[in-house]
């Protein structure tokens, strides 16, 4: 039986190129090297963050912008590269491209905010979009196999974490009605009313979800 190997066809003209282009992006975001190099990328820009500190030297500042830039920068590419290759609807798929994504506007805007002017109030939010740099440590997950399991355990069972907490509530609120009918008014110590009490149904409620709450008990 004869075999015969695939052969790709490529469209004509323009189009074609850019079939090519694309192929081409998505090969090099695809391999090993490209993933070790953001993954190194990432550790390199934690370490970054981690050495920024309030006593920072003029220089030392200037220095720590320096870098961030050019992370932003690299982040950026990544996101264009995997964005071109893939396409968007495939690379936004995946939960923590989306994050990746996510991130990757936010310093885009940071970026747009930090070069537009010098207001006390721009300032502030640029600091403010500068917290959100701390997401791109989460991205050393994807390395872990184990961590990315617990992860998928985690997504599934949120909607038996919202049924717990649901039931938690519940109890609380009819606790909460038994304890403000049997002791409402009744804990006026010489020593003055605890903060849990149940003299009114929210600090009620409060003073019942504490009690359930606690380690020891």
């Amino acid at each position: 039986m004869e075999q015969f190997n695939a052969v790709r066809v490529w469209p004509q003209g323009y189009f074609g190129y850019v079939k090519k282009a694309r192929v081409f992006l998505k090969t090099i975001t695809k391999s090993a090297l490209f993933d070790n190099s953001m993954l190194t990328a990432v550790l390199l820009n934690t370490v970054v963050m981690a050495l920024e500190r309030f006593d920072l030297t003029a220089e030392e500042s200037a220095q720590m912008e320096l870098a961030n830039l050019w992370f932003t920068w690299i982040f950026i590419v990544e996101a264009s590269m995997k964005t071109l290759g893939v396409g968007m609807q495939k690379y936004l798929s995946e939960v923590m491209n989306c994050l990746d994504l996510s991130v990757v506007l936010l310093s885009c805007v940071e970026l747009a905010m930090a070069g537009g002017g010098g207001s006390l109030s721009a300032f502030r939010t640029v600091r403010i979009f500068r917290t959100f740099r701390v997401l791109r440590v989460i991205r050393l997950l994807r390395a872990l196999e184990s961590m990315k399991l617990i992860i998928n355990v985690l997504t599934r069972s949120i909607g038996s974490f919202m049924y717990i907490a649901m039931l938690l509530g519940i109890c609380c609120f009819i606790f909460a009605l038994l304890g403000k009918t049997l002791f409402g008014g009744q804990f006026d110590f010489p020593e003055g009313k605890p903060r849990g009490n149940f003299d009114n149904f929210n600090i009620a409620f409060t003073t019942v979800f504490q009690v359930l709450t606690m380690e020891n008990w």
